[in-house]
């Protein structure tokens, strides 16, 4: 009896540690979803502000990353921009529950967009879907309308 115990404790342990180890690996990279645009950065910048506002968005801000390196000294500073979009709907759908304000962390949404030293340009954002199981049933059904945005959004800026 004692050694069923001692088995079964061990398991169940090795059990959780692969699950965390695993976690720990896999996690970090399913929380940003990446894929290549088909166009320039300048140009890629220029079309999510466009099909955003078709979306009901509005472009609040492009942070150019690369100026702020630049101008810290670093003149070899890759080309980055992170666009900053809301949707007034959805924020006030979120934030108008009190238990819910602390999702204004995370808000407003954005997308990266950078020129890897090869010329090729890349769309990075947050992977809505599976950020949003870890929210209360608002939040949730919120940010599935967010995702489906992002994908029309992006749908003619990406490559397959």
């Amino acid at each position: 009896m004692k050694k069923i115990i001692i088995c079964t404790a061990g398991g169940f342990t090795a059990g959780v540690l692969f699950t965390l180890i695993m976690l720990l690996i896999l996690f970090p990279s399913m929380m940003i979803e990446t894929r290549e645009s088909m166009y320039s950065l300048e140009d890629t910048v220029r079309m999510i502000d466009v099909n955003s506002e078709e979306q009901g968005w509005a472009v609040l801000r492009v942070w150019d990353l690369t100026r702020r390196m630049q101008g810290a000294g670093y003149e070899d500073a890759p080309r980055v921009r992170v666009v900053e979009l809301c949707h007034a709907e959805n924020t006030y759908n979120v934030l108008k529950n009190p238990e819910d304000m602390f999702v204004s962390a995370i808000m407003p949404c954005r997308m990266s967009v950078y020129e890897r030293p090869d010329g090729r340009v890349f769309v990075s954002r947050m992977n809505i879907g599976l950020m949003s199981r870890f929210f209360s049933s608002n939040v949730k059904s919120v940010m599935k309308g967010v995702e489906e945005d992002d994908v029309r959004i992006l749908q003619d800026i990406l490559k397959d």
